[in-house]
């Protein structure tokens, strides 16, 4: 279900705006520092109730203002709306509603706007640490499987109080005892649910990478976070006296992460950094692909500079892939032709919006 409209005030520079979107294609053009990525950092708030580019509340609010607030409704093919609201103050507590109605975070809105977004911080899912990538295979199989949620918090609960006995430097098995149990119930239910939906990611990858020769050699694993072949119970039982040195839990749901190798090397050393672009890219495309078919719904892209991330032969692949997807995309970029040259190729429909201080028109559209 694609964003109809959007309003936004006091986010960053924009102090209002009032958006009525395209359902698939959206681009915002303007020079650096006009705006172009609040809006997508608004759009970002709207579904996951925090930006995607940091997590701190204080940088996002319009100089001299409470709080920020943005709106969105989301309209179907059927006709059928939703409509959700964000409201967020360093005074006091945040507000997030769905139809009107307050729901108990933003877990709820992210169930109705599922976001995927590409930025310069993406590529860290090849250079960067298992974290990026295990939030990357976390988003998907929130949004596919219902049990994960739950069991992500009740083993993370679990993992946070083991964590502060091993802290304590007093401590024995038996008073890791119940929180060992806990923590290794919850993370064999998370290890089975990621494990499933990443063995179809994986068969979806190769499927959207069967022409790219360069790209189908890389070779993507997944490990659960432990030895495998050994329960958690065990490992954590095993791991006592060298966790209580650590001061914390050296194996669990905590430490999974997703291997990418080519032949034995790792990928980012040896693919070329546009391969590192576009692969990343695909993977974004491939969870979006993989959502889609077990939810029936889309998600909606935002993507961030893409004419400085991508060059023209890799922005029209992306371009070609999103049109196949049928999502909703917001896109921006410095220079309006560089922005639009792929989609004026493809002769996709779209809106454009020339950002300029924070003030956000629409645009006719140029087909040079």
């Amino acid at each position: 279900m694609p964003l109809n409209s959007l309003h936004i005030l006091n986010f960053r520079n924009i102090e209002s705006a009032e958006l009525v979107l395209h359902p698939r294609v959206n681009l915002f053009y303007g020079e650096n520092g006009a705006g172009k990525t609040s809006i997508l950092e608004a759009i970002s708030l709207l579904g996951r109730g925090r930006s995607f580019r940091s997590h701190k509340l204080k940088p996002l609010i319009q100089q001299g203002c409470a709080g920020v607030t943005v709106f969105g409704r989301l309209v179907g093919e059927d006709g059928s709306t939703r409509k959700l609201g964000v409201e967020r103050n360093t005074r006091s507590a945040d507000s997030f509603r769905l139809d009107g109605q307050s729901v108990a975070s933003a877990a709820e809105l992210a169930k109705i706007l599922p976001l995927q977004v590409i930025y310069s911080e993406t590529f860290e899912l090849l250079v960067g640490g298992p974290l990026e990538r295990r939030q990357f295979l976390d988003w998907l199989v929130f949004h596919v499987k219902h049990e994960f949620l739950p069991a992500w918090r009740q083993a993370r609960q679990a993992l946070k109080q083991r964590n502060t006995l091993l802290r304590s430097g007093r401590i024995n098995a038996d008073l890791l005892a119940p929180w060992d149990i806990e923590l290794a119930r919850n993370a064999e239910t998370l290890h089975l649910l990621r494990e499933e939906v990443f063995n179809l990611f994986n068969q979806e990858l190769a499927l959207l990478l069967q022409d790219l020769p360069a790209l189908t050699s890389v070779n993507i694993s997944y490990f659960g976070g432990w030895e495998e072949g050994v329960s958690l119970a065990e490992i954590l039982r095993q791991n006592f006296a060298r966790d209580g040195q650590l001061g914390h839990t050296s194996a669990g749901p905590h430490r999974a992460d997703l291997k990418l190798r080519l032949g034995k090397m790792p990928a980012a050393e040896v693919l070329s950094r546009g391969q590192q672009k576009l692969f990343v890219c695909a993977l974004r495309i491939c969870a979006g692909r993989v959502f889609k078919q077990l939810t029936g719904n889309d998600c909606v892209y935002l993507i961030d500079d893409l004419p400085s991330e991508l060059d023209e032969e890799h922005r029209l692949r992306l371009a070609k892939w999103l049109i196949e997807l049928d999502s909703q995309v917001f896109i921006t970029g410095v220079a309006r032709k560089d922005l639009e040259s792929v989609w004026n190729q493809l002769a996709v429909p779209r809106k454009v919006f020339h950002v300029e201080q924070g003030s956000v028109t629409a645009t006719p559209i140029n087909n040079d």
